[in-house]
């Protein structure tokens, strides 16, 4: 398990080299993996420090996963992308329920 601060860097990190094919894959399997939980879990928002309990009670393994598997900066990238893909599906959907 990679733990942050305390582990040397990534394999995924490395600046050398982008990603690749393989190593995408496994990272949005991992992050659909911890999406997942988190919605068996009713959390939207993983970055929101008030769910930070019910997300290592619940989904610690799936989290860990996914943060090892993708690259440090795309971790707060697909995890603000879910939010912000939630926020803009529920603009589409009250713009459609206005238009009827």
């Amino acid at each position: 398990m990679w733990i942050p601060f305390f582990s040397s860097p990534k394999p995924i990190d490395n600046q050398k080299h982008a990603p690749d094919r393989k190593s995408r894959k496994l990272c949005w399997e991992k992050r659909d993996e911890f999406f997942n939980c988190l919605d068996k879990i009713n959390i939207l928002n993983s970055l929101d420090p008030k769910n930070a309990k019910a997300i290592k009670d619940n989904c610690s393994k799936e989290k860990s996963e996914f943060e090892f598997n993708c690259a440090t900066s795309w971790i707060e990238y697909f995890q603000e992308k879910r939010v912000a893909e939630y926020k803009r599906q529920m603009v589409i959907k009250e713009s459609n329920e206005s238009l009827k």
